[in-house]
């Protein structure tokens, strides 16, 4: 097999892997709160960790004002966007979250061209315009339903797009410091960190932190899935082929996500989500038409939709 096909198949199963996160973690909720999840999940990935962090600081040899940098970074990239992230999954559809964290690629393109001064094409433009008005559909279409749970729905929206901003503040730090930075110590920090910030809840509140056994196998796939497994299998992707292909997987997620969560969750789909679903696809086709239909000459690389909000 080809490294290129290697490739395709490590992409394709980073997409199955957090593509089914949404509706497993929607699922494991159920049964404990978003604060137990994360400790157990920040615990295990740490105690995975923690010895390749201890050889790579050998190696890199960070400097205090590094040291800084890994830890403010760390925090955004982790225990903020995903406390976030699972608050509104406590609230909301799985098949919403799911929608919603395509924006984020979006956001990185538009905080790219206003902070960083990156150049955006006017096809990326007219497609950034058609999934903002899709996401924001997606987000207000709980006020359009009939259920008791309206302002829960819309507030668990609210926090996920909270979330996926602040995954582009880190994600657009993280391009702006380019390689100052480790990409696996920012990564074990950052999970570390949020044990940290946990633990010391955790010891006073030891009895919130029961986990009910229908959590453990969410909590497992997440820690060692989620978190281990596709973080190599999208690195070894990303490095085998183009950048742009390499970002076209991050699209098929929902593709895991929504039918897993009718099927399994018995989430139901109205017709202004699915609107906005469309609108979306159609935006990012627009978006990304020169990486789908390359032409034979180009005169500088596109700004590919890349940096998906990931669980």
């Amino acid at each position: 097999m080809s490294d290129r096909n290697k490739a395709y198949l490590a992409l394709l199963l980073t997409a199955l892997i957090w593509g089914l996160a949404s509706p497993i973690i929607k699922y494991s909720l159920k049964f404990t709160s978003p604060l137990s999840f994360l400790f157990y999940r920040f615990l295990i990935v740490s105690c995975i960790f923690i010895i390749p962090l201890l050889i790579r600081i050998k190696k890199i040899k960070p400097k205090l004002d590094e040291i800084i940098k890994y830890l403010t970074m760390g925090f955004l990239g982790a225990p903020l966007t995903l406390f976030l992230l699972f608050s509104g999954l406590s609230r909301t559809q799985a098949v919403s979250a799911s929608i919603i964290s395509l924006f984020t690629p979006v956001l990185i393109v538009l905080g790219g061209f206003l902070l960083l001064k990156e150049k955006v094409e006017k096809r990326e433009k007219k497609g950034i315009f058609l999934i903002l008005i899709g996401v924001s559909l997606n987000i207000i279409e709980p006020l359009f339903r009939k259920s008791v749970n309206t302002e829960n729905n819309l507030l668990g929206n609210v926090l996920i797009f909270l979330g996926s901003l602040s995954w582009v503040t880190f994600s657009l730090w993280r391009r702006k410091e380019g390689g100052n930075l480790d990409s696996f110590f920012l990564s074990a920090v950052s999970f570390l960190l949020g044990l940290f910030f946990l633990l010391p809840y955790f010891l006073i509140h030891r009895s919130l932190f029961t986990v009910h056994p229908n959590a453990i196998p969410g909590i497992l796939y997440m820690s060692i899935l989620g978190s281990v497994v596709a973080y190599f299998t999208y690195i070894y992707g990303f490095s085998k082929i183009e950048a742009s292909e390499a970002t076209l997987f991050t699209y098929l997620e929902p593709i895991f996500a929504i039918p897993t969560a009718i099927i399994f969750l018995k989430e139901k789909i109205s017709p202004l989500f699915l609107l906005s679903a469309i609108i979306i696809v159609f935006g990012i086709f627009v978006a990304n038409l020169r990486q789908t239909f390359p032409q034979k000459r180009q005169k500088r690389e596109s700004i590919e939709l890349k940096g998906s909000f990931k669980v």
